[in-house]
């Protein structure tokens, strides 16, 4: 559920770009925040491994415009591709707004993507929302290889029954990225109006639109003043949220964050100190993973300090033997002349 903070007056949007690994997800995050106009986008946090893979999450806050005394922040998010971060993923998932499934058109990558669309399903469900109620997109990136699958291919496995829309593109060199990003936003801005009877008009002359001085991109805006008693009342806790809170969370968790965030206008010495908690269970989630991997690790390297040792042991009784046999073949020598002499 969108977050209404009326301390800053900001409605915040969490949007999540899900898909198996090296299927484009940062690279659409990398690209959205290169065409954002500079004073409208945050700073991108990227954390990745050697591998040029996601480690946990990358974050881009993003503010469009305002809606009557609120403006719109969008907060995008990627997961984590590796089956192993699996909890890191959930956690990201935590107070989605809207997913857009970035899957790999390549044709080898067809049976992870199916893994992945399925394990995005569960980890909603684990975290109390609605896959069928919840705007989802499809992104079939990679359209520029060869060994692709076709749309209606990849329609057929990831969107048998036609629910979601869906877009096709080269996040790497940025086509079809900004659309997605577009289509996502009006489908979450649609489903604000139909849940709080929100009226969205169209903006006249594009100036909303955030990515550059370009017309091209419709921009949506609501023409609305506070929402009603029923929302605000709906909606009292998250109200509570400091106004520099900029990481979304679900009904839940924000008394909880209420709670352990510094006050209102209280000086930072550093972005460290201005995480709120949801980004440090992520670090924490990852951290954990880490000294998982390190144990793991440290028990590897004691089993073959053990077995070089057994092995030098065995080495130096074999020595010890050969040495032993060769004695003996001295001995049988030295017998050997005596009966020749005989």
């Amino acid at each position: 559920m969108a977050l209404f903070n009326y301390a800053s007056k900001e409605i915040t949007i969490k949007i999540v770009y899900y898909g198996p690994g090296l299927s484009g997800k940062t690279t659409n995050l990398q690209y959205l925040h290169s065409a954002f106009e500079p004073s409208k986008r945050g700073k991108l946090i990227s954390l990745a491994t050697e591998a040029d893979r996601t480690l946990f999450f990358d974050f881009l806050p993003v503010e469009l415009g305002r809606i009557n005394d609120f403006s719109i922040r969008f907060q995008l998010y990627t997961v984590p591709g590796q089956v192993r971060y699996n909890a890191t993923r959930k956690l990201v998932l935590k107070g989605a707004d809207a997913v857009v499934f970035v899957a790999d058109s390549q044709n080898e990558m067809r049976a992870q993507n199916l893994d992945s669309i399925a394990n995005m399903r569960e980890n909603l469900l684990a975290n109390n929302i609605n896959p069928d109620e919840i705007p989802i997109m499809l992104q079939f990136n990679k359209r520029d290889l060869a060994n692709i699958a076709s749309v209606e291919e990849l329609n057929r496995e990831l969107n048998p029954e036609g629910r979601y829309e869906y877009a096709e593109a080269v996040a790497i060199n940025g086509t079809g990225v900004q659309e997605t990003f577009q289509r996502i936003h009006r489908l979450v801005l649609r489903g604000i109006a139909e849940k709080h009877k929100i009226k969205i008009e169209k903006a006249d002359d594009g100036s909303e639109t955030s990515f550059g001085t370009s017309a091209e991109h419709e921009a949506e805006r609501i023409a609305v003043g506070i929402p009603s008693s029923s929302v605000k009342s709906s909606l009292a806790v998250e109200s509570m949220e400091p106004a520099r809170n900029t990481l979304r969370t679900d009904a839940r968790s924000q008394s909880i964050l209420a709670e352990e965030m510094p006050p209102r206008g209280h000086a930072v010495a550093s972005e460290a100190h201005r995480m709120s908690k949801e980004t440090l269970e992520l670090i924490a989630t990852n951290v954990r993973d880490l000294s998982h991997t390190l144990r793991e690790l440290k028990t590897i390297v004691q089993n073959l300090q053990t077995e070089i040792k057994e092995s030098r042991r065995e080495q130096k009784e074999l020595h010890t033997r050969l040495k032993e046999i060769s004695i003996a073949f001295d001995n049988i020598k030295t017998k050997k002349r005596w009966f020749t002499f005989l």
